[in-house]
């Protein structure tokens, strides 16, 4: 299921018409959002508001689109949704809200509020950072949206031109299209544990690079493992700059090359 198809007729077309959609937000009841060109706006009948008032409003629609993106089998995918998102084929990932019930599995009952980030490619990593990366390991530091998986997608695809490039994919985003994928000459693990990846894909197919998206504090032991293997690694995390990433992970200095895109440049 790709994005337009999962949407109301009305949003769909609208979004047709737009270039450059980054990210749409469905709330139950309200008026739908979206980011186009790294600008909020409100989504109006074939047009871009800057008030709520002339936006398309929507009711309770959230639990029907999500239905339509699991092809009508929630169920199926219990376990992705319980943390907290549902990506698409093609790469969009729905990040979800709403109603969990209390039994500590963090299974939803409803869904009121849905964020879509929307994959996109974007020529970013310049001839500078990449000469920086090769024989390296790098960390790309920055805010939710600040363009972490944009770049690590851009790094792959022209690292995997002349090296051998393992991508973690975890949630299939990195690479979103098959003909992106056969095009990057990367090889590619896709919506596997980190610490799987790691561990297999090292022994399997023998890369020089690995390149993953978003670390958490449950993958610093996967990650010692790796930098510790002989494989360099490019990845990315959450965080404000280089001592948020240290007090979470105790790492900064397993990484010569380090990206905050907070800064809005390079270092």
């Amino acid at each position: 299921m790709k994005l337009l198809e999962c949407l109301p007729v009305e949003i769909a077309e609208a979004l047709r018409r737009i270039d450059d959609i980054r990210e749409l937000r469905i709330r139950n009841g309200g008026a739908v959002k979206i980011n186009v060109s790294g600008r909020w706006y409100y989504l109006g009948d074939g047009a871009l508001c800057a008030s709520p008032r002339n936006a398309i409003t929507l009711g309770k629609v959230c639990d029907d689109i999500l239905n339509i993106a699991c092809a009508n089998s929630m169920y199926a995918h219990e376990k992705s949704l319980s943390n907290g998102y549902f990506t698409l084929e093609d790469g969009t990932r729905i990040g979800v809200c709403g109603q969990v019930a209390g039994s500590g599995e963090n299974i939803f009952q409803s869904y009121t509020s849905l964020c879509f980030r929307i994959p996109h490619y974007v020529n970013c990593a310049d001839g500078k950072l990449l000469n920086k990366c090769i024989d390296n390991n790098t960390v790309i530091i920055g805010k939710p949206g600040a363009g972490k998986t944009t770049l690590l997608r851009d790094i792959a695809l022209k690292l995997g031109s002349f090296y051998n490039v393992l991508v973690v994919d975890e949630r299939g985003e990195l690479f979103y299209d098959e003909c992106m994928l056969a095009a990057s000459g990367c090889d590619i693990l896709k919506r596997c544990s980190k610490s799987y990846a790691f561990d297999v894909g090292v022994r399997a197919m023998s890369p020089q690079y690995i390149v993953c998206d978003e670390l958490s504090e449950n993958d610093i032991v996967s990650v010692k493992n790796c930098l510790t293997s002989g494989v360099n690694l490019i990845c990315s995390a959450h965080g404000t700059d280089e001592q948020d990433f240290e007090n979470r992970f105790g790492l900064l200095n397993k990484f010569a090359v380090v990206v905050n895109l907070n800064l809005q440049k390079r270092n």
